[in-house]
This record gives structure tokens, sequence and C-alpha cells, in this order.
């Protein structure tokens, strides 16, 4: 009898290869670029020069172009497909459009929205690029909650030492600074984005990752102490909606996280959370609810964006011309400048029409199934209801972190829709 014939299994795994070993190095390098570029957006958040967010922009379009380049012959990474994803690549196209149209009241600020929609759309397509593997999401997610804590602590030691100094250095003009945001509410936007990814890991991990409860109540003591009353509110309501998806878990053989240890983390979890609130202080968020009309302002300036929609619904005033058009449909004068609606659908509609307001919406909309089957998703159908009452779209420090994780949950669906279902096995594969 002959030698036994050696069968190479790695011509059609192609695991040497040449080219899937140069695939993952540009993985890699693409998914650190994408981080850096959006940390640095975070971290200069407070610059109100514009060389902080044009840097950001170009970073993401030359990441952009030279991803495409490398790529250009070659096996490209795959990414979402569909209708729906595909409109976020439109946003800003329709800033085209008003421009060659002559139908924008400001052609330098639609230009500037332009450019700022379509660094956005990058950020979406470089997280596709990134995402594609479940352990590269997992490992991105990973490090999006080591930055998003790590922003958190940085917020709580500066509350009551660094007298409204960025980093303790920059003055800021304000009273108090937010890690990086002189803004509370944008804060606790970008933590609302994190703090689901925290809850998640505790209840998929368990006790093997104590950690990761630790990591929330940090996360949610930070919103506390920030004062933002929406922001409390809200990142309540996803430890709420976490510790129901828990008690769903508890009944699903599926999960692999024994009953008892699912019960102790979905009491762990409350109690980590009112400690370190307590540790914080809840006063100064009590003070602001207790505020007789909190929509002050917010509701005048939501009527004045309702009206422009009305008077141009199909093709808006311009994108980024909300300042300079409300005073013709104010109904109350400010001793303050309006930079923004408080409500960025309407502000979508006011600038863009209706068209432009589903451009945005419903890309969002489409991922909030996959955002519940994924719960760490779940920060981003949060924000799109704090956007109902404030703006985080127009901060890439939010935004580009809404954009990234956007780009994340479509990647998990197509993941989803690519895994062999159970009915799919052959009956006579299953006895086997």
């Amino acid at each position: 009898m002959g030698p036994l014939p050696v069968i190479d299994i790695r011509a059609k795994t192609r695991l040497d290869s040449p080219e899937e070993t140069s695939f993952r190095r540009t993985h890699l390098i693409v998914g650190a670029l994408l981080f850096l570029l959006l940390s640095f957006t975070t971290g200069t958040v407070f610059v109100e020069q514009a060389w902080a967010l044009q840097s950001f922009q170009i970073g993401i379009y030359a990441l952009v172009a030279g991803y495409l380049l490398v790529h250009f012959r070659g096996e490209k990474e795959p990414t979402a497909n569909g209708i729906v994803p595909g409109l976020v690549y439109l946003i800003p196209l329709w800033g085209v459009v008003q421009i060659a149209t002559h139908t924008t009241a400001s052609t330098f600020e639609t230009r500037k929205e332009l450019l700022r929609w379509g660094a956005l759309a990058g950020v979406f397509f470089l997280s596709q690029v990134v995402c594609g593997a479940k352990n590269a999401r997992r490992t991105f997610l990973t490090i999006v909650l080591g930055f998003g804590t790590a922003m958190a602590i940085l917020c709580l030691l500066q509350l009551f030492t660094s007298e409204g100094r960025v980093l303790w250095i920059f003055p800021s003009g304000y009273g108090d600074v937010y890690a990086t945001f002189q803004n509370r509410n944008n804060f606790s936007q970008y933590i609302e984005l994190v703090l689901p990814i925290a809850l998640w890991r505790t209840l998929r991990e368990g006790w093997k990752s104590w950690w990761y409860p630790l990591l929330g109540g940090v996360l949610y003591a930070s919103v506390i102490g920030s004062a933002s009353r929406v922001g409390a509110f809200l990142c309540t309501a996803e430890i709420v909606v976490m510790l129901l998806i828990g008690l769903v878990k508890l009944r699903d053989p599926k999960t692999g996280t024994r009953s008892r240890a699912t019960t102790l983390i979905l009491v762990a979890i409350p109690i980590l959370a009112t400690i370190f609130t307590l540790a914080v202080g809840w006063q100064r968020v009590w003070q602001r609810f207790e505020e007789a009309d909190p929509f002050q302002g917010r509701r005048e300036f939501l009527i004045a964006a309702v009206n422009m929609a009305k008077h141009r619904p199909l093709t808006g005033f311009g994108l980024g011309t909300f300042p300079e058009v409300y005073q013709r449909f104010a109904i109350k004068d400010f001793p303050f400048y309006a930079n923004h609606t408080h409500n960025d659908w309407a502000e979508f509609a006011a600038d863009g029409g209706i068209p432009f307001l589903l451009l945005v919406l419903i890309p969002f909309a489409g991922a909030i199934p996959t955002a519940f089957r994924h719960p760490w998703g779940i920060g981003l159908v949060v924000v799109m209801a704090h956007a109902c009452v404030d703006y985080p779209f127009p901060r890439p420090a939010v935004s580009g972190w809404m954009f990234a994780l956007l780009g994340a949950l479509y990647m998990a669906r197509m993941s989803d829709r690519s895994a062999p279902q159970p009915s799919s096995v052959p009956a006579d594969n299953k006895t086997k």
C-alpha cells in the first residue's frame, strides 16, 4: 500500500497568502487611524478655530482616498449593501444640489456643511471596513469603551478642580467643562453612545469581567455630575432597558450565562450606578429638573424651524443656514445667538427640506432593529431621541462616533444575514 495523498488546504483558505496578510495589515492601519481621528476631534471639541474641524475632515478624506487607492484593483473589504445604508453617501450631495440650484441662503455655509457631512459619510464607510469581522467589531468596541471611560474619568476629575479650564490649561469661557466638552448635553450624548457597551459586556461576560460594571458606574456618574437633565434621564433609561434585556436572556439557554450569575449582575448594575452617583452628587442635576420651564428657548426655536420647513418643504433654505434665516421666522427675541434649533430633526427639515430629513433619518431608523439584537448599539437609538431636544449631529465629537457605530451595526446585520440558519442544515447532517 502506497503513501497516503497529502491534501494542501491552504490553497483554498488563503491563510498564508501574501494578499491575506496585507489585508489584515491594512485593516489594522485603517482602524488605528480612524480611532485616532475620532479621538482627535473629541479631544479638540472645545477649540473654536476652524483648524480643528478641518484637520479631522482632511484626515478622514485622506484615509478614505488612501484605502480606495490601495484596493483599487484588488479585493476590497465587504461593506453593507442595500438602498438604506447607501443613503448615507447621498447626504452630502444634497448640499451640492442646493448650491447648483441656487436654493441656499448662504453658499459658504452650505459648502462647509457638505464637507462635514462628507467626512461623516467617510467615517461610516471606514467603520464598515474595520468592523467587518465579529472579532474586529469586538476589538473596536473595546477601544471605544476604553476611550469613553477615560473621558468620563477626566470629566469627574475636572468638575470641581478645573475652574472652567479644559485639561486644567485652556480657558473655556464657561464655569464648568466636561472632559473636553464645553456643553454638558454634548458630553452626555457621547457617554450615551458608550454606556451600553459597558452594560452589555457586563451581562455577556458576567463576574469573570468584573470591571465592566465598574466602568458602567463611572460612565453613568459622569453624566449625573455634568447635570444634564436629558442625559441623566436617557442614561437611566439605558440601564433599565439593559436590565430588561438581561431578564429576557435569563430564559434564553443560548446566552451561555448561568442564571445565578446573570441575576447577580442585574442587581449589581443599579447598585453600582447608585453608589457612583452618590459619590459624585445628584443635587446639581436635581436642581435643574426643578426649573419652571426647561424648554424655554427650545420651544421658540422649534416653532421657527417648523415654519421654515413649511415655507420650503422640498428644498429647505440651505444646509447650515438656520442661524442666518432664523430671524425671519423668530416668534420671540432672545438676547443670545441662536446657533441651532435644539432639535436636529427639525433643523434638517428647515435647512434641507423633507427630502434631506429622510436622507438622514432612514439610515439611522433602519439600524434600530439591529441595535436591539446587538444591545451595544442601543446608545445610537438613545442619541437619536436626544436629538429631538438638542443637537448632537453638528458636533463631530459626537456624530463621528454615531456614524462609526452606525457602520458597525450595519456590518453586524450583514453578518447576521450571512450566518447559516438552523433550518438550512440538512436533516441527515443533524444526526451526525
